[in-house]
């Protein structure tokens, strides 16, 4: 396990129930690996995740440390670390199983580390087994969850569950989901079909010395092809959905503004006139929207002149039938300038400002929760805190601070915050096994009340702010969120409550009496109480949640009493919860360079005038702190020959490079080193990064220095970037280059336009063309401007100018260019189209930076007008 010395408290706790985890599923998947898996701990998005690579020689798994709220998918759990651990180990576990096939082994050793499960399972069957084994060895998670059941019956009962061509990938409301929820469900109905043993006899079908389709070893186990079972599997589905709203009358409130996707965080304004909530569409950035809470009489006065108009127009036409709502408009509305996400915002006290946290990056580009308030009728933002940690803010009633929760390091606490200075002072101990959330003060300023997460159950937790005595008001019979307090009853709460497969908003009393208000197909979560009773909440929908009222007096009848028979439109019978023995560690050492690993690359450029093979191999670490590559080019034409070894160490705020080389082509002899250091600083709308060095080779040496900005800003729905970068030269070659861009992307359609302008002294000359080489540094391309479609030497001169215009249209994989090439008065212009990856390293994966690009284009000018020139190129960097 490998962690920073920040998260060392979190790791620790990990390390030690890891290996009884391990055990658990093992005996649960029936297979037990024996290769040793590299466990990385981090957090850089501050947001709850994990990932696994289950590569056979060198398996992988990365825990993010930030724990889930209480309405979230995973926020049903007994421990984040448990519940983690064991997805993610599920799936090492059950990816790790070798094929019994000589041949395969063959492959799997020497070619592809992956196993046949990996390989040929579809998405929904690896994340839906993790899920599975997820809730079968905790007691808790998204199977026995009441948002899993939820889900899935309001999309039966509607009609939308996703097909089973969908059901990996789907770009519809919570389709990346489905593989995981429906997925799981499917596998536990198949196992429920089949007996017990059933799906590990597909893994063991799967991995058969006999090789076959995923499609094959599923019928041989459950007589008939996964896509028809599913299809009957949805229909039984869809049945127990609707016995489930038809077992008692449904009090989902009024639909009043239809939303998208994940939009939510509603709040009503103090004087009741007005609600903020936050719009998320996908593919643009969140809106933060401000309406009016009272009759759309515009809107609807609007509506009224189109109709007459469309009738005046054609008196034998018929007007649309109305059955939604019509859509407000914006009174005010605010998206971040870097475009990023906008949670839980609340009004000041006066209803002239909303507090709201947003993620803001530190130097190294990791991601902190940070409190800002933005003023709509002035327009300003002010951010309040400064990698500070804390979101979810409820201001105090003298407007001079806030109650928030503070997330670090894998801890949570209540604090609050000094609005005027940023300043955060501590409520609550901080823990990693109570986690706590949404903070909301009383009108009186005395109390606050939150939730708290212990032992795999949410509660309600009222706070005396002036003696500190805290209390649970409501516990047991469910999960509780988002609690709020009535604007016409001091004593009262409305809070959601997830129990028995249902999502319902509550009425609840200090004394821990609880009533619902609303009776729902979906979800009833998060709800926003007006002056006048009434409580706005967001109801779950298939395409996203949608903005419901209902009269927070009025009490429904409750949810009807479980039936097993109806799994999984409701959860499985609950299991007990399970935690895990932990174990004693021994001492951490300090990582240092870290276990050097082996990995080979291979590389090949095919270009215009060149032709080469690379091969060699990278040595580094498992967090890449130091990656070594040494690779030879066999290279024919104007292709670079030679060999390289090139190391790049990371340990420093300053990234330090080397580069030692020997190469050829047809016109020139090179050897040499170059050494270089790399600096880069994030800011919430760009970053800054300078690079600097020497190169000493035969026949240049020079030393060189590099700045380059980046700015990113939101306008609407357009994302826009810009660059800028200034180069120099000086020793043997001085040579300068001023260069920059900019690009605007609005959903999946981007075009963006680059120019730059060389210059070199002292007889030098700048060339056009060529595929850069892994074996030479990047500083012995500095007089060289690349272009794939040209031979290397295409233009020379002492100085030039060019431009690049690209556009990448929706659902099409490469981009579409036009490049011209100025050297004094010779003009070379081309068009076409490319595919270009760039990647960092990715040591998790053995890899280092990678640069790859392939293409087309047309030339229009001498010396090669109406050539036609095709490419594919290679290039490695540590």
């Amino acid at each position: 396990m490998h962690y920073p010395v920040e998260l060392e408290a979190w790791s620790l706790r990990a390390a030690s129930r890891l290996e009884s985890i391990r055990d658990a599923v093992t005996r649960e998947i029936g297979y037990s690996p024996q290769t040793v898996t590299d466990v990385l701990i981090t957090n850089p998005i501050a947001a709850p995740n994990g990932l696994a690579w289950p590569l056979l020689d060198t398996p992988r798994i990365v825990f993010y440390t930030e724990p889930p709220g209480p309405d979230e998918q995973i926020g049903a759990y007994t421990s984040w670390i448990d519940l983690l651990a064991v997805h993610e180990v599920a799936h090492v576990v059950h990816m790790l199983r070798p094929s019994r096939n000589p041949l395969q082994r063959l492959v799997e050793r020497f070619i592809l580390p992956l196993n046949p499960i990996t390989r040929a399972a579809p998405r929904w069957v690896l994340e839906g087994y993790a899920t599975v084994i997820e809730g079968r060895l905790t007691g808790a998670g998204r199977p026995t969850s009441a948002m899993r059941a939820a889900i899935l019956r309001q999309w039966a009962s509607s009609g939308r569950l996703p097909s089973y061509s969908q059901l990996n990938s789907d770009n519809r409301f919570l389709g990346m989901s489905m593989a995981y929820l429906a997925g799981s469900a499917y596998l536990e109905w198949l196992e429920r079909r089949s007996g017990p043993d059933s799906l590990r006899r597909l893994w063991t079908r799967m991995t058969a010395r006999q090789r076959r389709s995923f499609g094959e070893a599923f019928a041989g186990v459950f007589g008939d092809s996964p896509e028809r079972l599913y299809g009957q599997f949805t229909a039984e589905l869809t049945a127990a959905a609707l016995a489930v709203n038809r077992s008692g009358e449904l009090h989902e409130g009024e639909l009043w503004q239809e939303t998208t996707r994940n939009s939510g965080d509603p709040a009503v304004s103090p004087d009741g006139t007005t609600i903020a909530v936050v719009v998320r569409r996908r593919d643009r950035p969140a809106n933060l929207v401000i309406l009016s809470t009272g009759p759309p009489s515009k809107e609807e006065e609007d509506y009224e002149k189109r109709i007459a108009r469309l009738l005046e127009r054609d008196p034998e036409d018929f007007p649309p039938m109305r059955s939604k709502p019509l859509p407000r408009k914006a009174i005010h509305s605010y998206t971040p300038r870097d475009g990023g996400d906008i949670e839980n915002p609340r009004w000041t006290p006066d209803g002239r400002s909303l507090l709201f946290s947003h993620r803001q990056p530190d130097a190294d580009g990791v991601l902190h929760h940070d409190l800002f308030l933005w003023t709509p009728e002035s327009g300003e933002s002010r951010r309040i805190t400064r990698l500070g940690d804390v979101f979810d803010a409820d201001p105090t009633p003298d407007g001079a601070s806030a109650v928030a929760v503070l997330s670090r390091n894998g801890f949570s606490r209540i604090v609050t915050v000094d609005l005027s200075t940023g300043n955060v002072s501590p409520l609550t101990e901080e823990s990693l096994d109570v986690v706590q959330s949404h903070p909301r003060v009383s009108r009186d300023g005395n109390t606050v009340v939150y939730v708290t997460h212990s032992k795999g159950t949410w509660s309600l937790t009222r706070r005396d702010l002036r003696s500190g005595a805290a209390r649970t008001i409501a516990r047991g019979g469910g999960n509780f969120a988002s609690p709020e307090w009535s604007r016409t009853r001091p004593d009262e709460l409305y809070a959601t409550l997830a129990s028995g497969g249902h999502i319902e908003i509550h009425r609840v009393l200090e004394t821990g009496e609880s009533s619902p208000i609303t009776r729902s197909s979906g979800a009833a979560m998060q709800p926003a109480p007006a002056p006048d009773g009434r409580v706005f909440f967001m109801g779950l929908d298939p395409d996203g949640f949608v903005l419901r009222v209902a009269d927070g007096a009025k009490t429904v009848s409750p949810s009807p009493p479980y039936d097993p028979a109806l799994i999984p439109a409701l959860p499985p019978p609950g299991q007990p919860l399970r935690s895990f023995a932990s174990q004693d560690l021994p001492a951490a050492s300090p990582y240092g360079a870290g276990r050097q690993e082996f990995t080979i690359l291979f590389g090949q450029n095919f270009a215009p005038a060149q032709n080469a093979t690379e091969v060699g191999f990278r040595l580094g670490d498992v967090v890449g702190r130091l990656d070594t590559i040494a690779l030879a080019s066999l290279g024919r034409r104007d292709a670079q020959r030679g060999v390289a070894v090139a190391s790049a160490w990371r340990g420093w705020p300053v990234t330090v490079s080397a580069h030692l080389f020997k190469s050829e082509d047809r016109r020139v002899e090179s050897d040499g080193a170059e050494l270089r250091g790399s600096w880069t600083r994030h800011f919430p709308a760009g970053l800054v990064a300078v690079d600097g060095g020497a190169l000493a080779a035969d026949p240049l040496t020079f030393g060189f220095a590099e700045v380059r900005g980046q700015m990113r800003q939101v306008r609407g729905s357009w994302r826009a970037a810009g660059e800028l970068e200034v180069a120099a030269q000086a020793g043997d070659a001085q040579h300068y280059r001023v260069a920059g861009g900019m690009a605007m992307r609005s959903g999946s359609f981007r075009m963006g336009m680059r120019l730059q302008a060389d210059e070199v002294l002292d007889d030098g000359i700048l060339e056009v063309g060529g595929l850069p080489s892994s074996i030479l540094p990047r500083s012995a391309y500095s007089q060289r401007i690349l272009d794939p479609a040209l031979p290397p030497g295409t233009l020379r001169g002492d100085r030039y100018t060019g431009g690049r215009v690209e556009v990448a249209l929706p659902s099409l994989p490469f981009t579409t260019f036009y490049q011209r090439h100025q050297m004094r008065s010779t003009r070379l212009s081309l068009a076409g189209i490319e595919l270009a990856v760039r990647s960092g390293p990715l040591p998790l994966l053995g890899l280092p930076a990678l640069e790859m690009t392939a293409g087309g284009a047309r030339i229009f000018d001498e010396p090669l007008k109406n050539d036609t020139k095709w490419w594919f190129g290679v290039r490695w960097l540590p």
